[in-house]
């Protein structure tokens, strides 16, 4: 008899914690809703990239290494005169390779010589001498023109005007789905932003080649985008 009334026990004791539970459980499950904002700021550039490049050619590596290291010199002290104290000149590739040409009598690649490229970025925050530096330059030996870049360094600050709007864009968004469905926002449940890369403006180079010295390369910056977005997940009722 007591083992029965001990088995009775442990199944009441059983049903109790299972109820127990399950209105816990119930309790602990909310109604949500997600959603994603997204933000932009478009601003004008502080600062331009400009990478520019010398290539020389020879038959002996020595050479072609001595024709480069000469010109290149010219060209930094030239860029070096025209930007300001806190912009900056470096190195940003440099490569020596040998040059081959098809043979077709023989069939064969044949060694005629070797190649130096040699690679500078300016930074500078000069953006309308811009096309003054890439005539500059290529007068005093420059011979590539690789790519003008038109960035900001107030990425921070935009960054966090981007999210405001993304955060904005998702509250609007959650009050016009929550309002359509009848229901309403009672709180934020979790947030989670994210940055994109800003995107920088390239421009194409056309060097004024061949026309009046005191004409210069046309470059305008334009603009640079910064970008955010937001997920939000509201606790609704």
């Amino acid at each position: 008899m007591k083992n029965l009334y001990t088995v009775f026990l442990c199944i009441l004791a059983l049903i109790t914690n299972t109820t127990q539970a399950q209105q816990i459980q119930n309790a602990t499950q909310k109604s949500t809703l997600k959603v994603t904002g997204k933000g932009e700021v478009k601003v004008k550039p502080d600062v331009a990239y400009l990478r520019l490049s010398v290539e020389t050619t020879s038959p002996r590596a020595s050479e072609a290494v001595y024709q480069n290291a000469e010109k290149m010199e010219k060209v930094i002290d030239k860029l070096g005169s025209l930007i300001g104290k806190e912009d900056e000149i470096s190195t940003t590739g440099y490569n020596l390779s040998p040059v081959y040409q098809y043979d077709e009598k023989t069939r064969r690649s044949v060694l005629t010589g070797y190649r130096v490229l040699n690679q500078v970025e300016i930074e500078t925050s000069r953006l309308n001498d811009i096309g003054k530096l890439i005539d500059s330059a290529i007068q005093s030996g420059v011979n590539r023109v690789e790519s003008v870049r038109f960035d900001t360094r107030k990425e921070s600050d935009y960054k966090k005007q981007a999210l405001v709007k993304a955060v904005n864009e998702a509250r609007e968004i959650a009050e016009i789905v929550a309002s359509a469905s009848g229901v309403k926002i009672v709180k934020v449940l979790r947030i989670s932003p994210s940055y994109e890369s800003p995107i920088p403006v390239y421009k194409e180079i056309t060097p004024a080649r061949g026309i009046p010295s005191e004409i210069t390369t046309p470059i305008e910056p334009g603009e640079v985008t910064i970008q955010a977005s937001v997920s939000i997940l509201f606790e609704i009722d």
